[in-house]
């Protein structure tokens, strides 16, 4: 029996799956209160931690989940180290970062970290739900940009940032406005680039990505 090709559509499938995992905190957000007993609006500080905790979970499974997937199913191995960045990616990549961060600190009116300072358990356990936020926003990119270059048999391009920017970035839109989803689709690009720039090395783009969007 013929072993089925791998495609352009298997990629943009691993894509919408990483891309649905943000979906699972939207679940998790409309059957909480009912479990916990009290509206989100009044949530204390350790309803919020159980609220980051499970998210952690559903999409720390999520992300292996498709990690497996994709090396087992499709033979894209995530977590293999491809070449590192030279320094023109570096400094470019750096570069970027700097912009981004300038744009986050721009949009939420100081530095993003201080802004959302109110306690040191608070804090610790939101950017650690940060950490697994940017872990699926890697994968979307990842798998977005794998996509493209399939489909169009072109690399170079940012096709991983303009998946996730249309995905991720356009949700923000239709769920929090203009200004936000602007915003996002923005800094998704920004985030496309950081991988492109930075070899698609998943270990170093993980890196720079996640310290990105945590500041």
């Amino acid at each position: 029996m013929e072993a089925k090709k791998i495609g352009a559509s298997d990629y943009l499938a691993l894509g919408l799956y990483a891309f649905a995992g943000f979906g699972l905190e939207v679940v998790l957000s409309m059957l909480l209160p009912s479990i916990l007993g009290v509206e989100s609006s009044e949530y204390t500080l350790i309803h919020h931690c159980i609220h980051w905790g499970l998210t952690c979970i559903l999409w720390g499974s999520m992300a292996l989940l498709l990690i497996r997937l994709s090396r087992k199913k499709y033979a894209f191995d995530l977590m293999k180290l491809n070449e590192a960045p030279d320094s023109k990616g570096w400094l470019l990549a750096a570069l970027i970062s700097v912009i981004a961060i300038a744009a986050t600190t721009i949009v939420w009116g100081g530095f993003k970290p201080v802004e959302e300072y109110k306690g040191i358990v608070r804090f610790i356990a939101q950017n650690i739900y940060y950490l697994f936020e940017a872990a699926l926003i890697l994968l979307t990119i990842a798998f977005g940009q794998k996509f493209g270059e399939t489909l169009f048999k072109r690399g170079g391009l940012p096709y991983g940032g303009f998946f996730l920017a249309l995905t991720w970035g356009l949700i923000h839109i239709l769920l929090q406005g203009g200004p936000t989803g602007a915003y996002a689709f923005f800094m998704s690009l920004l985030y496309g680039t950081i991988y492109i720039l930075l070899k698609k090395n998943i270990r170093y783009s993980y890196v720079m990505i996640a310290v990105v969007f945590i500041l």
